[in-house]
Parts: structure tokens; sequence; C-alpha cells
């Protein structure tokens, strides 16, 4: 038997970075988006755990969030999954490694599903969103709802009303952003002081989701610092501006890129205008 899932891509609407944690961590508020475009996981049983199409998405293939979730089910439920459980995992990556599209993060819950599923472990979709939160920050996302406000490091999930029905471009230029730089320049650019947009826009966000001219007002703590470190990110904002779109955005910490727009063919033409100019870039639409 051999099963399949899409893992899909995913955005932030919103960003702000809401304050500093005891844990070391940040405070945030965001907006989650899933996308249509994504990679694909299939899983089949197999004698031992093994990743196919892994190669050059880490350093060691064998410490794979997708292996690592697999092993993590199985440690947490040795009652349910025999310890010399196997499966096969097959991954046809698309999307682009640290990009701030959720790529990993939505591997690894699309491999928690697959492997509950082919061991007929059991778990319920809270203990497999417990799981999640032990992988990483917004991997519960991807077992949750497509649209999703998020808080804390981004594991505390509140499902939030469908978006208006975007044609969304999404460009990665040819850099890499370091998680935990971003935060450095955030930080610095911040200064200590805190914003206080959040609860607004999550108050607007659950009135007015359908409405487009909302999304003008989206926002992305991340984006000002990122861009004046790096000339490539801001050069390909300013390219999908040129188009008029109804928003263009960093996504995350980086290094993506967005842009929302109503008509189909304008997000074409703007697609087509910066593709070149990145190393990823697809014209989808929000799931």
């Amino acid at each position: 038997m051999s099963l399949s899932l899409p893992c899909p891509a995913k955005l932030n609407l919103f960003l702000e970075i809401r304050g500093r944690r005891g844990d070391g961590f940040h405070e945030l508020g965001t907006l989650f988006q899933a996308l249509e475009t994504g990679d694909m996981l299939s899983a089949e049983p197999a004698e031992g755990l093994e990743i196919l199409g892994a190669e050059g998405v880490t350093a060691d293939p064998g410490d794979n969030l997708v292996l690592r979730a697999a092993r993590l089910l199985q440690k947490r439920y040795p009652a349910r999954v025999p310890p010399n459980a196997g499966i096969r995992f097959t991954l046809k990556k698309r999307l682009p490694m640290g990009a701030g599209l959720g790529g990993g993060s939505s591997d690894a819950a699309g491999a928690l599903r697959l492997a509950n599923d082919l061991w007929n472990a059991g778990a319920t979709p809270a203990e497999l969103r417990a799981l999640a939160a032990e992988l990483g920050s917004d991997v519960a996302f991807f077992l949750s709802t497509p649209t999703a406000f998020a808080e804390g490091r981004g594991e505390e999930l509140t499902p939030a009303p469908a978006p208006y029905p975007f044609f969304v471009v999404v460009a990665t230029p040819h850099c890499h952003v370091d998680t935990a730089g971003a935060y450095r320049l955030a930080a610095a650019a911040l200064g200590g002081k805190y914003g206080n947009r959040w609860m607004d826009f999550r108050r607007r966000f659950e009135r007015e989701a359908q409405n487009p001219e909302l999304y003008r007002d989206l926002f992305n703590d991340f984006e000002a610092p990122v861009l004046a470190q790096f000339p490539e990110i801001r050069q390909v904002r300013d390219r999908l501006q040129e188009f008029a779109p109804e928003k263009a955005m960093l996504t995350g910490s980086g290094a993506s890129l967005f842009a929302l727009f109503r008509e189909e063919g304008q997000a074409r033409e703007c697609l087509s205008a910066v593709e070149l100019m990145c190393r990823f870039a697809v014209l989808t639409q929000f799931a």
C-alpha cells in the first residue's frame, strides 16, 4: 500500500513581533495562509525508515524533518507503533529551501499524517498537533485549517475566515535569509519598542476577510530591515509593485515575497517579469 499527500506552502499575510519571551523566543501575531502550490510526499511500507528525493534538502538526509517526524511518532507511542516498523518516504520537492514558505514544516506535517495512517497508530488530531509543536513552531499549522491566526511562537492557532480569492505571485530571489539573523535585524530595528497592530488587524480580518481593500494594510515587521540588508530582495519587491498588485510584501523572515492580484492576466504578466530574477517563482491561489 502506498499513500500520498500534498504538502502546501504557506504565507504570512501579517506578521508582528509582539515581544520577547522568557524562553528566548519571540511572541508573534501572524496570519498563516496555505497555498495551492507545494511539495508532494508519498509513503509505503519498508523494513526501515528512509527517504528518497531529499538529496540536497539537508546535509544529512537521515536528519530530514520527514524522518524526524516519523521517529517522533514511533517514540511517543511505542504501544501503537512497533520499534521495527518502517516506511519509505518519497519526496517530490518543489518549494525552495530557506525561502520562508514553510516547505520543511509542511513536509513534516505530511509525514506525521502518513505515518499515522500507514502504521495504524490511531493518533488523534490533537495528539498529532502536539507532536508537530515539538518539531517546529509552524508545523502544527499544516495540520489545521488553511487560514489561521497564530500567536505564541506560531503554534497557538485559531481558525480564521476564508480570504479574498486573489491570484498570488510568489517570488524567491537568488539569496537566503538566515532566520536567526533576520530576528536580530528586526529586533535592532524595533529597538525594544514592540508594535500593537496585531489585535486590531485580527478583528478587522474577522469582519472583512472578503474585502480586497483590507489587504493593502498587510504588514510584516521583518520587511523593512530585511529589504535594507538584501538589495536583491528589494529589487524583486519593487518589480512586483510595478504591476500594481493589491499588496506586494515579504513573507515570514524571507527571502520570498508575494503579490496579490484580483485579475489573473495581470498576475501572469507579473510572473513573467520576475521569473528570471528568482530561483523560484509561481502563480498560485490560496488553498
